[in-house]
């Protein structure tokens, strides 16, 4: 069974060397330009991920382009950051407790069209893009 540590890594080499981003710190953040990506590796059994709202905090809504960018499995899932905060990240939502900071729980479902979860909220859906390595590659490596 690989630990959380090496479940972090899964296609971290393809963020970084195929489409150039550069990780800050060993964190889920990740920047290229003008590009924010906050990238979590789902690859529990639950297929459950978080966000914290300090990792939030970074997002400059008015100067970047914001993508969440989830490493589910071999696969990668896509949205844009602006429009994923304003549906799901809303404060009532958000997880509270002594042992972690304010943050957000999801769930990836998959399906044919797949979509996440708020576990705030199981009402709280978002469509979300399945994007191939390819597709991926020609949008982080285009000049703007």
């Amino acid at each position: 069974m690989a630990t959380a540590r090496e479940s972090s890594k899964v296609n971290l080499d393809f963020l970084v060397h195929d489409l150039g981003l550069h990780q800050e710190r060993n964190t889920k953040v990740f920047r290229k330009g003008k590009f924010f990506i906050i990238s979590p590796s789902v690859q529990n059994k639950n297929h459950l991920f978080e966000v914290g709202e300090s990792i939030m905090e970074l997002f400059e809504t008015e100067e970047q382009e914001g993508y969440l960018l989830i490493r589910f499995k071999e696969e990668f899932l896509m949205a844009k950051l602006k429009s994923f905060d304003k549906k799901m990240m809303i404060p009532d939502t958000k997880s509270t407790s002594t042992k972690l900071p304010p943050h957000w729980k999801f769930k990836v479902i998959e399906a044919t069209n797949p979509y996440i979860i708020n576990m705030g909220d199981s009402d709280l859906r978002y469509p979300i893009q399945n994007p191939s390595k390819n597709q991926l590659i020609q949008f982080f490596n285009t000049e703007s």
